[in-house]
């Protein structure tokens, strides 16, 4: 099941077996083609395998002329935030992001600081496949910098969208895991700056993952068990590559990730109004937040590159998803953790309420979240299953945009094709814990039958 996983916005795979390093070396030769060479900001995170694959993609963008920018080790969102105020082409962040040990992939961003959208992703690969890349003689070869500065910039950018004032004002306590991961080096200078105590977990660089690297309940486990031991005001876990988040509230609730975004929404939303952008498998908390606050919420497929997309086609004002992402378009085009983490802090400095009770503000449903591993041609012919179990569909309503959504009076049903891991994802949510979960089971017992 470890097969390469390809995308429009970058590929995929397990280390030593499907993303080799001469895969790697093609593939960034296939970015630095669709560049025609030029300017390009590279980064990785901290995984022992990302050394290696940093080699490769150096040698593929070198062989075609490419002026290489090594920020080292980034976070994915500070690369992204970069790539359009160093005026490159485009950046490559190499991170396993939520994907657990083994696990590596390659993301490609445009000159803008977004994930590579489809067309322009489809080009990379058909270059990728045919393997014709645009080639350099020895005289015209590219050339490496090495770039270490560039985080007080990003802190200096992010701290004119904040109410530092506000935050440093509360004398905070803030827990943060970032598992080992990107971020740790500079969640130092990020606490510095807002003016809040920080208590580091999982902090120290490691070449592996301290724990699951997916931001949930589940992982934020631990950070639960001792917040209030330290008087803490909340706690965050993030990804390895920064760019997912979820919550520990002060009272020790690790709340799901699903409610990151409408978190903020509901703060941001108070202060600039516009159309909100989800993916179409987050909780319908979102959906009442922005009914609230009676702006637009438009539903997109899964995935950063379509959410972002979808942003800039209608001037969104914030977007996200229901795996702890949010992004503001205002700041950069990244789901960024950093920025996350300080605007549910601003959030809690301006309403001078704890994070618990800004949570009970929000409206809460039991959401399911499973999955079925499989090949992507039993994927595809799971949806097809779920499609036609007319005694399960019943009177729901199915959409497309996606995979395969349901939609009932008091919840839904999402299933689809994981574009980067070898399963089908399952997700249910209602108003009730036991229907959720009845409606998850029965979506399972479907695919199951149609493997």
């Amino acid at each position: 099941m470890n097969k390469l996983r390809v995308a429009p916005f970058g590929i995929r795979g397990f280390v030593g077996e499907s993303l080799p390093p001469l895969v790697v070396i093609d593939y960034a030769a296939a970015f630095a083609t669709y560049l025609d060479g030029g300017r390009v900001l590279l980064g990785r995170d901290t995984r022992g395998s990302s050394p290696m694959l940093h080699a490769a993609v150096t040698a593929g963008l070198l062989s075609a002329g490419c002026e290489v920018l090594d920020f080292g080790v980034c976070p994915t969102p500070m690369l992204q935030q970069a790539v359009p105020g160093y005026g490159a082409r485009g950046g490559i962040s190499i991170s396993g992001g939520h994907n657990g040990t083994g696990w590596n992939s390659l993301t490609l961003v445009g000159a803008d600081g977004a994930f590579l959208e489809p067309p322009s992703g489809e080009a990379v690969l058909d270059s990728f496949h045919a393997r014709v890349f645009l080639k350099r003689g020895a005289r015209d070869q590219g050339h490496v910098q090495p770039v270490t500065d560039f985080a007080p910039a990003y802190f200096a950018a992010l701290a004119t969208h904040l109410n530092v004032a506000a935050i440093a004002n509360q004398h905070y306590t803030v827990l943060i895991d970032p598992v080992g991961g990107a971020g740790c080096a500079f969640l130092k200078p990020f606490a510095d700056m807002l003016g809040v105590r920080w208590v580091p977990v999982n902090a120290e660089p490691t070449d592996y993952l301290a724990r699951e690297p997916e931001p949930r309940p589940r992982s934020a486990r631990p950070m639960a068990s001792f917040i209030r031991h330290v008087d803490g005001d909340a706690g965050f876990v993030c990804s390895s590559d920064m760019g997912r988040l979820s919550i520990v509230t002060e009272t020790g609730e690790p709340v799901s990730e699903e409610y990151t975004l409408p978190l903020i929404a509901n703060h941001l939303l108070q202060k600039r109004t516009g159309p909100v952008v989800t993916n179409i498998c987050t909780t319908r908390t979102v959906d009442a937040v922005a009914a609230q606050h009676r702006v637009p919420l438009v539903k997109t497929p899964v995935g950063q590159a379509y959410v972002m997309g979808k942003c800039s086609d209608i001037q969104g004002v914030l977007g996200g998803e229901g795996s702890g992402s949010v992004a503001i378009p205002a700041f950069s085009q990244a789901f960024d953790g950093f920025m996350m983490m300080a605007l549910i802090l601003e959030a809690m400095a301006e309403s001078g309420a704890p994070l618990s009770a800004l949570l009970r503000q929000l409206p809460r449903y039991a959401i399911v979240k499973r999955q079925v591993n499989c090949s992507s041609r039993e994927g595809y012919r799971a949806l097809e299953a779920i499609r036609d179990a007319t005694d399960f569909v019943g009177a729901g309503e199915i959409n497309r945009t996606d995979g395969v959504r349901v939609d009932w009076s008091d919840g839904w049903v999402h299933v689809r094709a994981s574009r980067t891991q070898s399963m089908v994802r399952v997700i249910a949510e209602a108003e009730e814990e036991a229907h959720a979960q009845a409606r998850a089971t029965e979506a399972i017992r479907i695919i199951q039958q149609a493997l």
